[in-house]
C-alpha cells in the first residue's frame, strides 16, 4: 500500500515535471517568430499563407482538444502524455525534410499540434489530481510559470540555433528536445481520471483481493477514526462512492452536462476572443517591431521583456483568487481591459521606453489569460468534469485561432500595415470584458438563487 509520505512526494514530482513539461510545450508553438521570418524568407510565400504554420500548430493544439479531452478521461494522463511527446518529436523531426509551407503545415501544424494538445490537457488535468482546494489553483500558476520561462528562452534559442545549423536544424535539434516529454510523463501515475474502477455493488468482485490501483489514498470520510482494523472496509466504501459517481458523469454524458452549463458556455466565446487575439498578435510582433524602427536584437529583447512579464502574470491570477470573495470571471475582466489599452497602445507608441512599459503590460495580460484559461474552467466545471469541459474550450479556441491567424495575415497583405491586426485585438478584447462581466453577474445570481 502507497504511504502517506509517498504520496505527498509524488505530489511534488507531478508538479516540478509538469512545469518542465509547459516549459517545452508551451516555449514553442506560441513563440515561432523567429522560424517565420525564415519561412517567408526561404519559400516566398504570401503572409497570410506563411502565418498558417503558426496558426495551424496553435489552432490545432485547441481545437483537437475536445478528442484529446476524450483520450484522457479514457487512458489517463501518463499515456495521453506520453503519446503527445511522441507525436511532438515526430512532426519536428519530419520538419526537417520539408519542401514547402504546406509540408510544414502538416508536419508542424497537425502532427505535432495534437501532440502540444495532448500534453497541455494531460498537464493540468494531472496537477489537478494531486492538489486539493485553493493548492490545486495556486499549482496551476506554478506550472504555468513553466510556459512562461519557456517563452524567454525558446525565442533566443531558435535565434541561435538558426543562426549555427540553419532552420532545419534548428526544429531537428528542438524536436529532440520535446522527445523528453515522453520521460516527464511516465512519472505522472493517474489517480482517478483514466482510471478504471470496480462495480462493488456486484458480490463477485468483493471475492476479489484489492489492488493499489483500486484504493483511493487521498479521501477520509468524515467522522471516521484512523482503525486500521477496519481499512480494508473504509477503502471498499471510498471506492463504491468513486464509481458511483463516476458513472454517471462520463464520456458523452459529461459533454451534454457542459452543454447546459450558461456559465461555462460564456466563458469559452469570452476566453477564446481573447487567447486567439493574443496568438495571432503574436504571429508577426517580431516584425512588426522592426516596422518601427528596431533592430533584430533590440526588437528580440522588447519580445524578451513581454515574455518576462508573461511568466509573472501568470501567478497574478492565482494570487487574486485567494482574495475572498473573488470570482475567476471578475479576474478575467479586469485584465482583458487592460489589454485593449495597450494593444491600441503598441500602435500609437513612439519612443523606446513607451515600448517597454506596454510590452511588459501586454506580456502581463498574456500570462494572466493563459493562467485564467484553465483554472477558472476548473472552477466552473470542477474536476470530475474538467478534463472533457477544456477539452471542449481548446476546440473553440483552436478554431477562433486559426481564423483569427488568417485575418491577421490578410489584413497585412491588404493594408501594408500591421495597425488594423492590432486595432481589431482591442475590439476583440472589448468584447470579451462585456461576455466576462455578464458571466460573473449571472454566476452570482444563481448562487443567491442556490442559497
Amino acid at each position: 500500500m502507497m504511504s502517506y509520505h509517498l504520496c505527498a512526494t509524488r505530489q511534488y514530482v507531478v508538479l516540478a515535471v509538469n512545469f518542465l513539461n509547459l516549459f517545452l510545450c508551451g516555449g514553442f508553438p506560441f513563440n515561432m517568430s523567429v522560424l517565420n521570418l525564415e519561412f517567408l524568407r526561404v519559400f516566398g510565400d504570401s503572409k497570410a499563407q506563411t502565418a498558417l504554420v503558426q496558426a495551424v500548430t496553435t489552432g490545432i493544439l485547441d481545437l483537437a482538444g475536445i478528442i484529446c479531452g476524450q483520450v484522457i478521461n479514457r487512458y489517463g494522463v501518463r499515456i495521453a502524455g506520453m503519446c503527445g511527446g511522441l507525436l511532438i518529436f515526430l512532426g519536428l523531426s519530419l520538419s526537417f525534410f520539408a519542401t514547402s509551407i504546406p509540408y510544414l503545415i502538416v508536419s508542424i501544424g497537425v502532427i505535432a499540434g495534437f501532440g502540444f494538445s495532448l500534453t497541455f490537457g494531460s498537464c493540468f488535468t494531472s496537477v489537478g489530481e494531486y492538489f486539493n482546494g485553493r493548492a490545486k489553483l495556486i499549482a496551476i500558476s506554478v506550472i504555468g510559470i513553466g510556459a512562461g520561462c519557456g517563452s524567454m528562452v525558446f525565442p533566443y534559442l531558435m535565434a541561435y540555433l538558426i543562426e549555427v545549423y540553419g532552420w532545419r536544424g534548428c526544429v531537428l535539434l528542438v524536436g529532440g528536445l520535446m522527445g523528453n516529454i515522453v520521460c516527464f510523463f511516465a512519472v505522472c501515475k493517474p489517480k482517478s481520471v483514466g482510471v478504471a474502477t470496480r462495480n462493488y455493488d456486484d458480490p463477485e468482485n468483493l471475492r476479489q483481493p484489492l489492488h493499489e490501483g483500486d484504493v483511493t489514498y487521498d479521501v477520509q470520510l468524515p467522522h471516521q477514526p484512523q482503525d486500521h482494523r477496519n481499512q480494508t472496509d473504509q477503502s471498499l466504501h471510498e471506492i463504491n462512492i468513486k464509481s458511483t459517481t463516476n458513472k454517471h458523469y462520463t464520456g458523452i454524458k459529461k459533454l451534454k452536462l457542459l452543454c447546459k452549463n450558461i456559465i461555462f458556455i460564456i466563458f469559452i466565446f469570452g476566453i477564446s476572443l481573447k487567447i486567439s487575439s493574443f496568438i495571432s498578435s503574436l504571429i508577426y510582433m517580431l516584425e512588426f517591431l522592426q516596422t518601427k524602427g528596431f533592430d533584430e536584437k533590440e526588437a528580440l529583447l522588447l519580445y524578451f521583456y513581454m515574455n518576462v512579464s508573461t511568466t509573472i502574470g501568470r501567478l497574478l491570477p492565482g494570487l487574486c483568487i485567494l482574495i475572498p470573495g473573488i470570482d475567476g470571471l471578475i479576474v478575467s475582466a479586469i485584465f482583458t481591459s487592460i489589454s485593449c489599452v495597450s494593444g491600441v497602445g503598441l500602435v500609437l507608441a513612439s519612443e523606446y521606453y513607451q515600448h517597454v512599459i506596454l510590452m511588459c503590460t501586454f506580456g502581463m495580460v498574456m500570462g494572466c489569460g493563459n493562467t485564467v484559461l484553465s483554472m477558472t474552467t476548473m472552477e466552473i466545471v470542477g474536476l470530475n468534469n474538467y478534463a472533457v469541459g477544456l477539452g471542449v474550450l481548446m476546440t473553440v479556441i483552436g478554431v477562433s485561432s486559426i481564423i483569427a491567424g488568417v485575418v491577421s495575415g490578410w489584413l497585412v497583405d491588404v493594408t501594408g500595415s500591421y495597425h488594423a491586426s492590432y486595432y481589431s485585438l482591442a475590439a476583440a478584447h472589448g468584447l470579451a470584458v462585456v461576455l466576462f462581466t455578464f458571466g460573473a453577474v449571472l454566476r452570482k445570481c444563481h448562487r443567491k438563487t442556490d442559497s
